[in-house]
């Protein structure tokens, strides 16, 4: 059986309208002019969405989502919804298992919602060397480049044979001029 021109294009513009006014419900998609969908019945008739107009005292200003400076280790955190272990450590660049030993945490590392959690200062075996904690999608090349030293010499310094070996939480040391390559630890 085959649908005429005119049935195709109303099933076209139905699923569109579908479409359109899902993502407007629930907020995949934006009207211009600060507007929002709302639902007023008129008289006497099952509900309509119209457009009503949203306040707003700057429309062009969007808040940023993310702080821009990373907190400092040190110190609490009040876990807040959809938290984890590892998304508080990748913001305070520490490591997810030592907040969990700080707060004596036991596996599988379940927080809740309002808990408050010391955030560890991290050791660091650098000496009188500069360190350096990573963070999430850092890279040998680009940590190198940010203090000014050579990335071979900084993943030598380092010990390290595989530069993608490097995980947030992780500390680097940044090797100054006359450098000698830090002490390896061995397993026991």
């Amino acid at each position: 059986m085959r649908l005429s021109l005119l049935v195709n294009v109303l099933v076209v513009l139905a699923v569109a309208t579908t479409l359109i006014g899902a993502g407007l419900m629930f907020g995949l998609l934006a009207v211009p002019g600060g507007t929002s969908v709302a639902t007023t019945p008129p008289p006497g008739t099952g509900p309509v969405p119209t457009l009503t107009a949203a306040p707003s005292a700057s429309p062009s200003v969007t808040p940023s989502a993310a702080p821009t400076v990373r907190p400092s280790p040190g110190g609490t955190y009040i876990v807040q919804p959809g938290d984890t272990l590892s998304s508080i450590a990748d913001l305070y660049g520490v490591s997810y298992l030592a907040i969990a030993e700080a707060n004596l945490i036991p596996p599988p590392y379940i927080i809740h919602e309002g808990d408050e959690l010391l955030i560890p200062i991290p050791e660091t075996a650098c000496g009188d060397y500069q360190s350096y904690v990573v963070q999430s999608g850092d890279f040998i090349i680009a940590i190198a480049e940010e203090f000014n030293v050579d990335a071979s010499e900084l993943a030598d310094f380092n010990n390290l044979v595989d530069w993608n070996s490097i995980r947030p939480g992780d500390i680097l040391c940044i090797p100054q001029p006359g450098w000698t390559p830090l002490p390896t630890t061995t397993a026991e």
